[in-house]
């Protein structure tokens, strides 16, 4: 194959199908995975590549199913989506048996989330080894590049039309620091809390704390989390960006607060309300309108403004173009926390379509904060579009492969 659309376009053919564009999600299988009784443990990076899975209770096993073009066998299979309380982890399942011959690793597991040149969509996977007639190589560096070695565990989730991945200057900085402080080993917290384990890693690297708590290496924003995190981390929300909406009738911030807010106590109104997909207290919602490129804002039915799809993009781009993400395992101490940073998966290529998303499912939230002071002046913070879990940043990102 002379590139990763033409590999994609040749599976989607063998359903008849004719491809328009999709994104590839690829794993080297580790020694735990298998294509039916455990299934393929997905990484949490990569959860939104899959089907939509809310997890109604967290501390109970869950299964949903999807359907996928099986391209081995050239038949269609519904797979199993399961959730795992216990680790807490999800494994996809059923998968084709080629899948289960760990005696010819590495093993790698390929899928495609296709859309067809006639509008629908569909899931298909693929499978290789080092034992099947030689391809396992070739599609490897086809879909990861000629920079990565195909080490066990390793992932990547990326568009079919984009460039092969390359390791520029910055990137390869970044990750030669990341080996030194991997090969410290057990690394005292230098903060107690749950920010030391961001902090301590920042620190080590040379990086002063800023005002967003935003780690900013030349431009790559790094984020350090858990090893082992459940999705009820990372409780608190995060900020994206700020962006008002343009408003459909010109007011003074007075006469605005009185639209948006309610009045308090005291005869002065005030405006803090988390605004989502859904009618909040005040009737204030999200309509997001794809055909239209646009997200209205509504009180009731009346439009009040609206966000266009270009505007968003912007700002998304303009605040998160690139991104790693360091996990870390942990252990208690004499001095309190230690922490060993392991493992790193480096995003680009934020995605207007997860943006909306993570919008409609309420993942992604936009807020007012207003107040009217005795002297009839308005305060506004801004316009902030937030993140209500920190785990849900490296969603927004269509391009993902774990380096370390």
């Amino acid at each position: 194959m002379d590139s990763l659309f033409d590999y994609a376009a040749a599976l989607t053919s063998r359903a008849q199908k004719s491809l328009k564009a999709g994104e590839v999600f690829a794993k080297v299988l580790t020694q735990n995975d298998d294509s039916g009784r455990h299934g393929v443990l997905i990484p949490t990076d990569a959860y939104s590549y899959f089907p939509y899975f809310a997890i109604s209770d967290p501390t109970k096993n869950e299964t949903i199913e999807f359907s996928a073009f099986d391209a081995i066998s050239r038949t269609s299979k519904t797979l199993g989506y399961k959730y795992y309380e216990r680790y807490p982890e999800r494994r996809v399942t059923r998968l084709n048996g080629l899948l289960n011959d760990t005696s010819k690793a590495p093993r790698l597991l390929v899928f495609l989330h296709a859309t067809h040149s006639d509008g629908s969509t569909g899931f298909y996977f693929d499978c290789a080894n080092t034992g099947d007639a030689g391809r396992f190589y070739p599609l490897f560096h086809l879909i990861f590049g000629n920079e990565v070695a195909p080490v066990a565990g390793n992932f990547i989730v990326r568009p079919v039309e984009s460039d092969a991945f390359a390791i520029d200057e910055t990137l390869s900085d970044l990750l030669g620091k990341f080996d030194e402080v991997k090969s410290r080993g057990w690394i005292d917290s230098l903060r107690i809390g749950d920010t030391g384990i961001g902090y301590t890693f920042e620190t080590l690297l040379g990086i002063e704390e800023n005002n967003d708590q935003i780690a900013d290496f030349h431009g790559i924003e790094i984020k350090c989390k858990g090893a082992k995190e459940s999705d009820a981390s990372h409780a608190g929300k995060i900020n994206l960006f700020q962006s008002g909406p343009k408003w459909t009738s010109p007011m003074s911030a007075r006469e605005r607060i009185r639209v948006l807010g309610q009045q308090g106590p005291s005869g002065l109104f005030s405006c803090y309300s988390q605004v989502t997909t859904t009618p909040n207290n005040l009737g204030l919602l999200l309509d997001v309108l794809e055909a239209d490129e646009k997200i209205d804002l509504r009180k009731y039915a009346d439009d009040l403004g609206y966000w266009s799809f270009d505007q968003l993009r912007d700002r998304l781009a303009e605040k998160h173009s690139r991104a790693v993400f360091v996990k870390a395992k942990s252990r208690p101490s004499p001095a309190g926390t230690q922490y060993l940073y392991n493992e790193l998966v480096y995003c680009d290529r934020p995605s207007m379509d997860r943006f909306l998303e993570l919008v409609m499912h309420r993942n992604i939230v936009f807020e007012f904060t207003m107040s009217e002071k005795l002297d009839g002046r308005i305060r506004n913070h801004g316009y902030p579009w937030r993140l209500i879990r920190a785990q849900f940043l490296e969603h927004l990102f269509a391009f993902q492969i774990k380096l370390r």
